[in-house]
């Protein structure tokens, strides 16, 4: 070991990190994932409850950071703010923000997408996104430290005919990342998009549960199963330490080789 990497690389002691939607599936997993590297977390969700049980589970671990539950709903500005306000109550500055939290609320032509799903989708998927990052980017920037990384979609990196809000919203944070990694990048922020396939959450269960739809999307798999919250987790953890310094602006496509598949 030489030059600035001394520790381990995926070493998340000492730092604070919000993590949205992290409640119940991916966002699960990146909250336990990070507190399992020594990160101390703030977990949010629209329900207390929910959020509560996964802070609960880190807490009991002998090891690793430890968390706090947040109620929050992405869309609302005031609650975002909040959310941050008692994070660093109880834990000090954020250095590692994940935008999770994702709406999925229309599925069809352009034609019924009206202006009201598309205002909400993108406030959920985008808004959440630069509401969040504004606010905690100042102190990243003048600590020379931070990292956000959004969680996107793989469906964003393709043309769709039924998922037009969520793709349209998907695709507008990936670009929002791109331009914070210009903009912070040499002050020591890394800002990057993790795409996941096709993951076990409930939000794809109506396509895993459905054996005509899981055999077309895993048609196009080069491993040939359903991704699992963790692997997803691992990539971000990647990001979230110093394993992945040198990587910024980027979207990584965690999904099991689907778009890079031609037939």
């Amino acid at each position: 070991m030489s030059g600035r990497f001394t520790g381990t690389l995926f070493d998340l002691t000492g730092r604070t990190a919000l993590v949205t939607g992290s409640s119940r599936g991916i966002g699960r997993a990146i909250a336990q994932r990070l507190a399992q590297h020594g990160a101390n977390v703030i977990v949010s969700g629209r329900k207390p409850g929910p959020a509560q049980d996964v802070a609960n589970a880190i807490n009991a671990r002998s090891d690793g950071g430890s968390a706090i539950a947040v109620a929050a709903n992405v869309t609302r500005a005031d609650e975002l703010a909040a959310l941050v306000d008692a994070g660093e109550a109880a834990f000090g500055a954020i250095d590692i923000l994940v935008a999770n939290a994702g709406l999925h609320i229309h599925v069809g032509p352009s034609a019924e997408m009206t202006d009201a799903v598309l205002a909400k989708t993108i406030d959920g998927n985008f808004g959440q996104l630069h509401i969040l990052s504004q606010r905690v980017l100042p102190a990243m920037t003048q600590r020379g430290w931070g990292r956000i990384v959004n969680i996107g979609s793989i469906a964003a990196h393709f043309g769709s005919g039924i998922y037009q809000s969520y793709t349209l919203s998907k695709t507008l944070a990936m670009q929002y990342i791109r331009n914070i990694a210009v903009e912070h990048g040499a002050a020591g922020v890394r800002a990057n998009t993790v795409s996941p396939g096709l993951v076990r959450t409930d939000m794809a269960a109506g396509l895993i549960d459905n054996p005509e739809t899981l055999a077309r999307e895993l048609s196009r798999s080069t491993v040939g199963r359903v991704g699992e919250p963790d692997e997803i987790a691992g990539v971000v953890v990647m990001l979230a330490s110093e394993a992945g310094s040198y990587v910024n602006g980027q979207t990584i496509a965690a999904d099991g080789g689907m778009s890079i598949r031609y037939e």
